[in-house]
């Protein structure tokens, strides 16, 4: 039996667009370099997802690919192609399976795409600037620009794949606008050098996320209705000379809570790291947000939330939902445990021998390993 100092985290709460969701408990995306060759969902993946989603009230997929020239990732599952849809619904389904709203997060990597698994397309990006995780590799690196006909392709992209998560029974999708991706390298002063309508000032740096979410809600309100959710994922900062500062973030996350989004999700490695930028060195990243966003809609935030009591404090800083990455591919029963009264029981580190018994795909096992560590939050 649940610990009534936790019973918060276990309260059904509503979202911004009236979908009510079982508890706090969101899962937030993780890497699986996991799907069939092909892109399709494959069973290592469904077996994982399933390992999962009984007990959380949301479940956010891994990044799903919009188009032949978004893949980031080895394996990445695919939003386009008829090919893909049958995998797609096995997905949304076995998340559904156990009353978790199932959220496919729609991606494009741009000039962090993946040499070679692009086909011998040369990738590409707002303003042809290379990313920094390619700053010293060779000239194949290099990405090219966009024209405007492609950008305006690209949007569009991003509807097509919305209308294939409806068609294939998600509650929702969310914009992956964070993490150094395509619709971020628009956003940056770093990455965007543009001088049309797609760059220049912060207003014009704007003007390519507002787009994909106006035609995402376009096809929302076209084959689905308001139930359907629409989440989008910001970074806070970029390290980099003349990336995106607080300041910047802020307008924009000020802008996106008025545009009738079913939630806003804060990528950050700690929910409560401090800024390295902005005139407010005094309050969080977190908690910035939280002031800016204010009731207009759903903030969710993530980064080390560990245990109850962690995700209690998020809570109690008037955050209402929380999501949970690596903690929840150690300890895919957190939900129950807590719901049992056995939150000492919550598994905070991952056992060398437990890839079997936490279902954890090799690919996914083996980054695991590698790094020592565990896979990104994506």
């Amino acid at each position: 039996m649940t610990k009534q100092q936790y019973e918060k985290i276990l309260s059904p709460y509503t979202l911004s667009n009236g979908v009510t969701l079982t508890n706090r408990v969101v899962v937030a995306p993780m890497t699986t370099y996991s799907g069939n060759i092909d892109g399709s969902v494959s069973h290592e993946e469904l077996a994982y997802y399933k390992r999962r989603a009984d007990g959380p009230g949301m479940f956010i997929t891994a990044a799903a690919t919009i188009s032949p020239l978004a893949i980031s990732f080895p394996c990445q599952m695919k939003a386009y192609g008829e090919q893909n849809i049958s995998g797609l619904i096995n997905l949304a389904a076995t998340i559904k399976e156990k009353g978790a709203k199932a959220i496919l997060q729609l991606h494009h990597g741009g000039s962090e795409s993946l040499i070679g698994y692009i086909g011998d397309k040369q990738m590409v990006s707002p303003s042809g600037v290379v990313a920094s995780i390619y700053k010293d590799a060779e000239e194949v690196y290099i990405p090219r620009t966009l024209t405007h006909e492609e950008i305006l392709s690209t949007i569009q992209d991003f509807g097509r794949a919305t209308m294939m998560a409806i068609h294939a029974g998600f509650d929702g999708v969310e914009i992956h606008g964070a993490n150094g991706y395509l619709i971020q390298q628009f956003f940056s002063g770093y990455s965007n050098h543009r001088t049309d309508m797609w760059g220049g000032s912060l207003e014009k740096r704007m003007c390519f996320p507002l787009a994909v979410i106006e035609e995402v809600k376009r096809v929302r309100d076209q084959y689905a209705d308001n139930n359907f959710i629409i989440g989008y994922r910001f970074s806070p900062e970029e390290p980099e000379e003349g990336g995106i500062i607080m300041e910047e973030s802020i307008a924009l996350v000020d802008r996106l809570a008025d545009l009738d989004l079913s939630y806003l999700h804060l990528s950050v490695k700690n929910v409560w790291s401090m800024p390295r930028s902005g005139s407010d060195q005094t309050k969080t990243r977190s908690e910035i947000f939280r002031n800016i966003i204010a009731d207009r809609t759903t903030f969710l935030s993530l980064g080390s939330i560990h245990t109850p009591d962690d995700a209690l404090d998020v809570l109690e800083k008037g955050i209402p939902l929380f999501a949970l990455g690596r903690e929840i591919l150690m300890e895919p029963d957190w939900v129950k445990k807590l719901e049992e009264g056995r939150e000492e029981e919550i598994r905070t580190i991952l056992p060398r021998d437990s890839q079997q018994t936490l279902s954890i795909p090799d690919a996914m096992w083996k980054n695991i390993l590698t790094r020592d560590g565990m896979p990104e939050k994506r």
